[in-house]
């Protein structure tokens, strides 16, 4: 069975607040895309073999988040789920936890 990211597929959207600042992040994307020129065109798990995080075992996406306010980055580790698993209301559950931060 493969495991997916919900919020590389869309699924979900990443919500986080810098913790800097309290300004809204952007998602860059997956982590091991950043790695070198052509690591989006390698296959996610061979990226996840030679990224230093234990990402593949653990069935997670490490995504990189810049706040453009102040310039602070983070990385989150991403929740995979089962192909063909819901995330939808009535048909799963969220996989990205959400945050305890002041609106």
């Amino acid at each position: 069975m493969g495991w997916h990211c919900p919020v590389c597929n869309g699924l979900t959207p990443l919500n986080r607040r810098c913790p800097r600042c309290g300004n809204a992040m952007e998602d860059q994307g997956r982590f091991s895309d950043l790695l070198a020129d052509y690591s989006p065109y390698r296959p996610i798990d061979d990226m996840k073999r030679t990224d230093g995080l234990d990402d593949l075992h653990s069935h997670q996406c490490p995504h990189n988040l810049w706040c453009p306010h102040c310039g602070w980055s983070e990385l989150q580790m991403v929740a995979e789920i089962p192909s063909g698993t819901s995330v939808h209301p009535g048909g799963g559950t969220p996989m990205v936890e959400p945050e305890n931060h002041p609106e």
